[in-house]
C-alpha cells in the first residue's frame, strides 16, 4: 500500500478505512510532505498512525481522531490527538507504546505522550531528517518514551519515565 500510494495517500486511505470499520472520524493533514523522503521514514510512520489508530479505538473508545504529518526542513513531525477517555501516561506502557517508541528510537527521534481522562490522548513524535537531530525542546511537558536508562527521572512537568529495560522488569514481575 504505502509503496504503491506514497505517504500521504496511504495515511489518507488508512484514515478512511478505519472510519469505515470503527465508526472514529479521522482526520489527516499533510503539511509540505515530500514523496522523496527515504522508505524507512514513511514506513515509521505509517506505522505508528496505524497503532496509533488502533489504540484510538481498541482502548480510548475515541470518536475523533486528528493525525498531522508536517515535514520542516529538519524534521519530521507527526502529531495524533483523540479524544477519548485518555490513560495514566506516567504508568501504562503497553506493548503498543513500546513498539512506536522503539521505531521512533531508530531513527534517533522522540516520541513524547501526553494523556488525559477528560481531554484524551496526544502523540507527538519528531523525527530528525538526515543530518538533523531531534528538538525536544519544543515537545517538552510530555511523558518522553525516548529512554536512555531504566532509572525513573522526573520530566519537566514532573511525570515519572522509565527507560528500556522496563519491559524485561515488567516480565519478571509476572513470574
Amino acid at each position: 500500500m504505502l509503496d504503491d500510494l506514497g505517504l500521504v495517500a496511504a495515511l489518507d486511505w488508512q484514515a478512511r478505512e478505519v472510519s469505515k470499520r470503527t465508526g472514529m472520524l479521522v482526520d489527516t493533514v499533510d503539511e509540505n510532505v515530500s514523496e522523496n523522503l527515504p522508505e524507512e521514514y514513511k514506513t515509521c510512520v505509517y506505522r505508528i498512525v496505524q497503532e496509533a489508530l488502533n489504540n484510538c479505538s481498541k482502548h480510548a473508545y475515541a470518536k475523533n481522531v486528528r493525525v498531522v504529518v508536517r515535514q520542516e526542513p529538519n524534521h519530521l513531525r507527526v502529531s495524533i490527538e483523540d479524544d477519548g477517555k485518555g490513560f495514566d501516561a506516567s504508568r501504562v506502557r503497553g506493548l503498543g507504546l513500546v513498539g512506536m517508541n522503539e521505531r521512533v528510537s531508530q531513527m534517533g527521534g522522540v516520541l513524547k505522550v501526553e494523556s488525559d481522562p477528560v481531554r484524551g490522548t496526544r502523540l507527538r513524535v519528531d523525527l530528525p531528517l538526515p543530518n538533523a537531530s531531534a528538538d525536544s525542546e519544543e515537545l517538552s511537558g510530555f511523558v518522553n518514551y525516548g529512554y536512555k536508562s531504566a532509572m525513573r527521572k522526573e520530566t519537566l512537568a514532573g511525570l515519572p519515565q522509565l527507560g528500556p529495560e522496563f519491559l524485561k522488569t515488567k516480565a519478571a514481575r509476572k513470574t
